[in-house]
């Protein structure tokens, strides 16, 4: 019989996968999709009421990674610095998810307002934080093997590929680059949710 904290990671696992799966698309339709607007607007590519959509989808994967992440924080075995990592993580995938909303909000403005350039700099925040305590807790996970397989390292490279590859390819500015860069980067929220469910199956048994 399957135990209620495997049972929560289980549904943790689920969501991820989801996330994933949702952010990876959403990556590329942003790539595929004719600008509606020119690249100084922000909500670039899109216009209308497609921005308002597109950041509804997000905000809602976001939130989906960060409940994965306290599904994380709660394996067996799962010490202080892997709970509190976890957590830091979960906190940062919130504030992106909270910066998608007002993206919403701020669509049409300049990128060079000073909204605009706080948004940004929220976002740059927030994914700084996911991405280090990915980095810090995926370390342990890594060394106590806590996740099973090779899939113990899903979270801390998750980690390593927002630091090392999206945030430079983002920094080219918002082109396919970035959203290239953004898509594989959340490949590895499925490798995490598929990585996290056989954890808690093998441990439910």
């Amino acid at each position: 019989m399957m135990s209620q904290e495997s049972s929560f990671r289980r549904t943790a696992s689920h969501a991820l996968v989801l996330a994933g799966v949702v952010s990876v698309l959403v990556g590329l339709f942003t790539w595929f999709y004719p600008p509606a607007v020119d690249i100084t607007v922000w909500g670039y590519p899109f216009g209308g009421g497609t921005i308002v959509a597109v950041s509804i989808v997000l905000v809602i994967a976001h939130l989906l990674k960060a409940y994965g992440f306290v599904g994380l924080s709660r394996l067996d075995g799962a010490g202080p610095v892997t709970r509190w990592s976890m957590f830091a993580a979960a906190l940062g995938f919130v504030v992106v998810a909270i910066c998608e909303g007002l993206t919403a909000m701020l669509a049409g403005m300049p990128t060079d307002s000073p909204e605009a350039v706080n948004l940004n700099n929220g976002y740059g925040a927030g994914s700084m934080l996911l991405a280090v305590a990915s980095m810090v807790g995926g370390t342990v996970i890594v060394r106590r093997k806590l996740l099973e397989g090779f899939g113990r390292w899903s979270v801390f490279l998750s980690g390593a590929f927002m630091i090392f590859v999206v945030t430079p390819a983002l920094f080219t500015g918002r082109g396919p680059i970035a959203y290239l860069a953004l898509a594989g980067w959340s490949l590895f929220f499925i490798w995490i949710g598929r990585s996290l469910a056989r954890t808690a199956n093998s441990n439910s048994v």
